[in-house]
């Protein structure tokens, strides 16, 4: 005779309830070219009530941490370590020094990310689970340039395209960063072409011009993206202006700019 199921494991393979991959909560995946606006849309939607985890930050944290630090060090050497603290404090890892060796030769960054992405991924659904839990956000936005390519898509309700022309990319990254066009380049390379990211998000957002635009469309955007499916599919052709997939994270590509109305 079989035994009974425990309380614990009924919870853990219970769905989550709510319209969404996670619940009550859509997760909302931010992605884009180098310098065109990501974090910029990311705060837009915070204004919205979303909670927004930055992939950067959480790797970089991750750096800091001891486990992640002592294998990053045995894999790559001592020479990506930062100088010792006045302080006597434990060692650090210079990123830049990392980057320099990493972004050289693709194969090393490979090792990096199978080192870092299943640890931020964890992280990444931690955070997720607890804003849920606490119920006071609208949303949660996961700004993250390889969202794609690493597989973190998967986490997602729905995938957002920020596009700026190149040149404009270029001068934020030049005035921000110091990078030349060379730098954009080699750093680019190593992702996934902006052309491929484009067709695979389910809606595109504008970010060429000033930030009142780019405010008034993200506000519409927003709208739209917070709108459970259900609610999405049996709404009048007025209710929802950007382009936006009616399956989520779907990857259906779609030319119209976030501002344009879809017609039915």
């Amino acid at each position: 005779m079989p035994r009974p199921r425990s309380k614990r494991s009924d919870r853990r393979d219970a769905q989550p309830a709510g319209p969404w991959k996670h619940g009550a909560l859509p997760v909302i995946g931010l992605i884009g070219g180098i310098g065109g606006g990501k974090s910029r849309v990311a705060a837009l939607l915070a204004e919205a009530g979303a909670f927004v985890i930055d992939a950067d930050t959480v790797g970089h944290a991750l750096l800091d941490q001891r486990p992640v630090r002592e294998r990053v060090v045995a894999q790559f050497g001592p020479a990506i370590l930062a100088p010792p603290a006045e302080t006597g404090g434990p060692p650090t890892i210079d990123r830049r020094a990392l980057g320099a060796v990493v972004f050289a030769e693709p194969s090393k960054l490979r090792q990096l990310e199978a080192i870092l992405h299943p640890r931020m991924r964890q992280t990444f659904a931690r955070a997720i689970a607890r804003t849920i839990r606490r119920d006071q956000a609208r949303a949660v936005v996961l700004d993250a340039a390889i969202l794609l390519e690493a597989g973190w898509n998967t986490l997602c309700d729905r995938v957002v395209f920020v596009e700026a022309p190149p040149e404009q990319r270029l001068a934020r990254v030049a005035a921000g960063r110091g990078w030349s066009d060379e730098v954009l380049r080699a750093r680019e390379a190593v992702q996934w072409p902006l052309e491929k990211k484009r067709a695979l998000a389910d809606a595109v957002v504008l970010n060429d011009s000033d930030p009142e635009s780019l405010r008034e469309r993200v506000g519409l955007l927003a709208e739209a993206l917070l709108t459970p499916v259900a609610a999405v599919r049996n709404a009048a052709p007025a209710a929802v202006e950007p382009r936006v997939s009616s399956n989520p994270g779907s990857g259906r590509s779609s030319s119209r700019p976030a501002h344009a109305p879809r017609r039915r």
